[in-house]
Formats: C-alpha cells, structure tokens, sequence
C-alpha cells in the first residue's frame, strides 16, 4: 500500500458541508453475546441524533472491530456486552485498536457492567459506560460534544492510559501496514467531500491522470431495495478471495434528508470474512438527489485502485428506474432483480435496465423466477445470470462474465 500524500486542496471541498461532516460511530458486538435487539435500539436513537452510525453485527472478533473502525474512519466505537465478560474482552479491543493504529478513536460500552467494574474499565481508557435504561440523549451528548470539541481546536484525543488488564498486555506501536491502511482510510474521507465539478473529471485524480491498469475494474451492483445486492456482494468478495484477488466495497446507505443521520447496515453481510488485509470495506452516506451513489465516489474507487485493490465494488442505495449517474464512474453495471417485482411492462420502460452490463436475477430459488428469468430474456440485450441456494454456481459465472464484457 503506497505512503499516505498530501490531497491537492483543489480536490477537497471548502463548504459548509463538508465542514460539519457528521460523527461516525461504529457500534459492534464482541464474543459470543449474540442479543442484539439493544444495539439495535441505540443505533437508531444515533440515527436520529444525525450520526452516521455503522452497525458491525455481532459475534465479532477484536481484530475484526479494530478493521472496521480503520476502515470506516470512525470516530467512535460503541461496544455492546451482556455477557458479563467486559473486563476480558474490553481490553483486547482496545490493544486491537492500538494494533491497527486506531489509538485516537475513542470507546464507549453499554450493557450490563457492574457498578464495580466502570472504573477499571475508565482506568483502561474507555469514555463512557452506559448501564441498562440509559437514556439515548446522555450518550448522544458525550459523542457530539467530544466532536465538536476536537473539531474546533483540531485536537487528536490523546492516546488511551491502557494498564495491563487481565493478562492483555497493551501496546501503542502499529505496524507500517496498519497505518498505511488508515492513512488510506483518511483519504478517502478527503475525498468524499470533494466538490461535484472535481467527481465529474473521474477519478485520474488520484493515480496522476494515469488510465487504470488492466487489471483492475470497478463495478456497480444497482437495483430497488431489498433485493439482495448487499448479500450478493457478500458472495462476490468471498468468492473473489477464493481467487486471491484484493477486493474494496463502497457500500452506499441512504442519509436522512431530516436529521442528517445514517445507520449503515450493509457491513453485516461480511461478519465472517474479517479481518483480512485483502478486504476493504467502506460504508457511505448518500444525501437524497444524488441518484443513489455517495459524493466523491469515483475518486474514491481510483484511490482504492491505487492502493491495491484491483476490483472495486460499488452498492448504490435503493435505486428508482431513472437513478443511472453510477454507469459514469464504474466500468461495469449489475442490476440485480428478484422474482415477483413486476410484471413483464416493467422491463420495457426507460432507465436503469437500459445501462446494465450484466442482469443477475437474485434469489433465484423464489417462486416466480422461472417467468421473470423468460420475461428478462426476451426483453435485455445483455447476459442474465441467476443466483440463489439452488444455484451456487452463478456468482463464478457472474465474474467470468464480468472478465469477459470489459
């Protein structure tokens, strides 16, 4: 992964927006603690508080949350345990932390703690510990007033007092990759508030106005909510490992046109491929009016590229049949569909099908696939390949045919 270098200031925007970039959170649950219905609770109460909240799932590993937080440029790391083994894994996340050159981010805890275990906890370096019926405003207030805090003097939070804590010796040295991976992180942050005239001169900016090497590819997966372009990404990056190939995810989730909040979901899908250097996964708020792809998302995927990632994969937020910006800064467009999302006039009306590459028929093993595959057929001029639990061959095919149509 190539040395961090300084953004040309032309790239970055100066607005107000970008100004007021909202908190980042990542909440997550470590262990075996598989309750999940209070994170859930607490991710939407962040939401509506107008932070962009990445949910990471649960049954994580330390290393795999230190990933995410690195990758997602978090801010803050939310840790939910009812499992009572805080003291065990606490810890471990924060060496983890340490480890992956995340030593500034902060963390918060919640779930059953202990009246007598909050201090050894705060003596580790975590911020706050929130017990059962806590109020959403009072973790809302430390987050937000700790940002806006460091954004004003434009301090770094101060590396964590971490003593020894049940046998997990704590350590602030990461490795050259480890900070090279957050310095990419970073970047790409610079990058998402770049202004709408610098995205449009794709995304040369990054790689010196090269063209981009043969072998690498950028790939949208677009189609209408729900219909499983998450989880198929899941299978395509499992898949691309299999083949030993470097994959990046920009995944886009929509950002609320009320409060400016996000809660950013489709990280869940991968829970049992972190952590692994070989992927990169970076989950984006989408303001409403852009069509379903976040700002700055090709300089993004060319930086990505640059760092090496050969193929880059883009999830658009939900779209509608005339939502077709993302065919101007991939290679390649997949628009998924599943059985039973309309009838066959449906595939003659203008829009997004008419910019598809490759059309996948997801969840493929649904009633009612049968038809739309024939329908699909007589009406597309372009391949339809079929995925589901009857058919484990079709994300191969997809990419041979993704190879094969560049």
């Amino acid at each position: 992964m190539p040395a961090c270098e300084t953004l040309p200031a032309s790239v970055v925007s100066e607005s107000a927006d970008a100004q007021r970039r909202a908190c980042r959170i990542v909440l997550a649950k470590v262990g075996l603690d598989g309750h999940d219905r209070g994170i859930k609770v607490v991710a939407r109460g962040l939401r509506d508080a107008g932070l962009h909240v990445i949910y990471g799932g649960i049954w994580q590993t330390p290393e795999a949350v230190a990933q995410a937080v690195v990758d997602e440029d978090a801010e803050w790391l939310g840790l939910s345990l009812l499992s009572g083994a805080h003291l065990t894994l606490v810890p471990r996340v924060l060496a983890a932390l340490d480890q992956a050159g995340a030593d500034d981010v902060r963390v918060v805890v919640g779930g059953i703690v202990p009246e007598s275990d909050v201090e050894p906890l705060r003596q580790a370096g975590v911020a706050g510990v929130f017990g059962p019926g806590t109020a959403i405003e009072s973790i809302v207030h430390l987050l937000q007033d700790s940002a806006q805090v460091n954004r004003e003097f434009e301090q770094i939070p101060s590396e964590r007092n971490r003593p020894q804590l049940q046998g997990v010796a704590s350590s602030s040295v990461a490795t050259g990759t480890a900070r090279s991976r957050q310095c990419l992180s970073r970047r790409l942050s610079e990058l998402s508030d770049a202004q709408p005239a610098v995205e449009q001169q794709s995304t040369s900016t990054c790689n010196g106005g090269s063209k981009p090497a043969s072998s690498r590819r950028t790939i949208a997966f677009a189609g209408s909510a729900g219909v499983g372009k998450s989880s198929l990404i899941a299978r395509v990056v499992k898949e691309l490992r299999r083949r030993e190939q470097r994959v990046a995810v920009l995944a886009c989730d929509p950002q609320s046109p009320l409060t400016g909040g996000a809660l950013l979901g489709d990280r869940v899908r991968l829970t049992e491929v972190f952590p692994d250097e070989g992927v990169f996964f970076r989950s984006l708020a989408v303001p409403s009016g852009h069509q379903g792809i976040a700002p700055g998302i090709g300089l993004m995927a060319g930086c990505l590229h640059e760092s090496g990632f050969g193929t880059v994969l883009i999830e658009t937020v939900g779209l509608g049949q005339g939502d077709v910006a993302v065919r101007n800064v991939v290679d390649q467009v997949v628009v998924v569909v599943q059985p039973e999302s309309g009838d066959s006039i449906q595939w003659d009306k203008a829009g997004l099908l008419e910019v598809a590459d490759i059309v996948v028929l997801q969840k493929a093993d649904l009633p009612g696939a049968g038809r739309l595959q024939s329908e699909l057929a007589d009406t597309v001029n372009v391949p339809v390949v079929t995925v589901g639990r009857d058919r484990p061959d079709g994300v191969g095919e997809l990419l041979d045919r993704c190879v094969v149509r560049r």
